[in-house]
């Protein structure tokens, strides 16, 4: 195991804001381990809620990974398969702090157990520096899920449908369509990845969430005030 951490210093209109980059690592037979992480000295609840998240996850897919990686490879020796190489829980945090009110975090991590590919799971907390509590989109929009919506949905069809010249058959953009409608659908659960720019929140969702895999994770800007 190894930790380490750099110190960064963020610069906005109100005030001068630093955390420090906390680098995470760790290797054993069944899973290796990249973590890094924001801790801000001015805002220690803030500190806590990310690294109690990141942590608390990656305990309990360590605790999964023991046994399956284990099992998995119990089977290939009796198969005269070599071992599998071990799992991966690698975890990015990205810290976004063009607006002056919030301080907006994105954790992204991606795991590997197997399989064809990864997953990519997304988190974000938005910070209001004013309240010290985590706002929801509504909040910082003035918009209700109805109205983010109905944006949302028209940016991903021009993007991922109108714009798109690898979809070749009508049954392709139907898909494609429904996928949007469902992942974007006016509900809380579909908007709780955000972050909070200066004037612009961008929404984010992740592979499978409106598009398939091979799209990725989708990126969608909306102005504010």
């Amino acid at each position: 195991t190894f930790t380490s951490c750099l110190t960064t210093k963020i610069d906005s209109n109100k005030e001068s804001r630093s955390y420090k980059t906390i680098n995470f690592t760790e290797e054993s037979d069944y899973l290796r381990t990249e973590i890094t992480y924001p801790a801000f000295e001015a805002y220690p609840d803030l500190s806590k809620m990310i690294k109690n998240t990141i942590f608390s996850n990656w305990e309990n897919f360590k605790s999964y990974s023991d046994k399956e990686w284990n099992d998995l490879n119990e089977i290939n020796s009796k198969n005269g398969k070599s071992s599998l190489p071990p799992f991966e829980y690698l975890v990015q945090t990205e810290v976004y702090n063009s607006s002056s009110k919030y301080i907006s975090i994105l954790i992204n991590t991606y795991i590997f157990n197997g399989g064809a590919h990864g997953n990519t799971n997304l988190i974000s907390y938005n910070y209001n520096i004013d309240t010290s509590k985590y706002d929801k989109i509504t909040t910082v929009t003035g918009m209700d899920y109805n109205q983010l919506s109905d944006i949302v949905r028209k940016k991903l069809y021009d993007k991922l449908i109108t714009k798109n010249s690898n979809l070749t058959t009508p049954t392709q953009e139907s898909d494609l369509r429904e996928m949007i409608n469902t992942g974007a659908f006016p509900q809380a659960g579909n908007f709780q990845i955000f972050t909070v720019g200066k004037q612009t929140v961008t929404v984010y969702f992740e592979p499978y969430s409106v598009a398939p895999y091979s799209y990725g994770i989708q990126k969608v800007d909306l102005k504010i005030e």
